[in-house]
């Protein structure tokens, strides 16, 4: 007499089949359970610096948004001289102190998945948005560059140059001089509302993450956008294609496309 489909079930139950089965469900929830502990100490650990450097940025391009790059009409410089003009090289370091903490993140984070915790998969979201071609304000290979000039060993960590040691840096080495010539050239053409608008839209995402991120303002300042500043053009971008398409767990957008 053959055995029954109720037969062999038991006989898979006496044989260990569930166990097995349990087994790799348990094994497959710690190993997520695992990479989501590890992005979110990553991110613990990471957020708050990157955080700062935004908001310093975002401090920074809300001024100069407000004030048509005034600081930058009237002292055009061909040479870039730092020594003559504290805007210029202030705004470079501003740019490469937050390249060189979200380069730390990725050097630091090498093993680890951001994606797998909540803050971490938004925040990767941000990064490569404000990589992308549509966003980015120099080539992605130039920015990381940028960022990596910063980096410094302090004591068992990575940290940043000060402002000092940046100018000093770059005052001194023609090679560092050449990977912010592109961000430089940006700036040479802020009369042109193509240039600016490319500034400008990259300071609404980092102050989109600064309020998404930092929803609270724990450590960043709760500031105003400046929609009034972007053309229609922007505005439609910013709204229908990066907001919805690419980060739309952004809240309140209004705040940063409606004049």
């Amino acid at each position: 007499m053959s055995a029954s489909w109720w037969d062999l079930f038991g006989a898979a139950l006496s044989g260990g089949f569930v166990v097995k089965i349990m087994d790799f469900i348990y094994m497959e929830w710690s190993r997520r359970r695992h990479a989501e502990e590890s992005s979110k100490q990553l991110v613990n650990r990471h957020l708050d610096p990157v955080l700062k450097a935004a908001d310093e940025l975002v401090g920074k391009l809300s001024f100069l948004a407000q004030n048509d790059f005034a600081e930058f009409k009237k002292s055009h410089n061909p040479k870039y001289d730092f020594s003559y003009n504290t805007e210029l090289s202030n705004f470079c370091y501003l740019f490469a102190q937050f390249w060189a903490r979200v380069q730390i993140l990725r050097i630091e984070g090498i093993y680890v998945n951001i994606s797998d915790s909540k803050d971490g998969k938004k925040l990767k979201s941000f990064l490569d948005t404000l990589e992308s071609k549509s966003v980015q304000i120099v080539e992605r290979p130039n920015q990381r560059a940028i960022g990596e000039l910063l980096i410094k060993q302090a004591s068992q960590n990575l940290s940043t140059l000060t402002y000092y040691e940046f100018v000093s840096s770059y005052k001194s080495d023609s090679n560092i001089q050449g990977w912010f010539k592109s961000l430089l050239d940006l700036l040479t053409l802020v009369d042109e509302l193509k240039q600016k608008q490319i500034i400008l839209k990259y300071g609404v995402i980092l102050h989109a993450l600064i309020d998404t991120l930092d929803s609270e303002h724990l450590v960043t300042k709760n500031r105003e956008g400046w929609a009034n500043k972007l053309t229609k053009r922007s505005c439609r971008d910013l709204k229908f294609r990066i907001f919805q398409v690419y980060l739309p767990f952004v809240e309140n957008i209004e705040k940063y496309v409606s004049k």
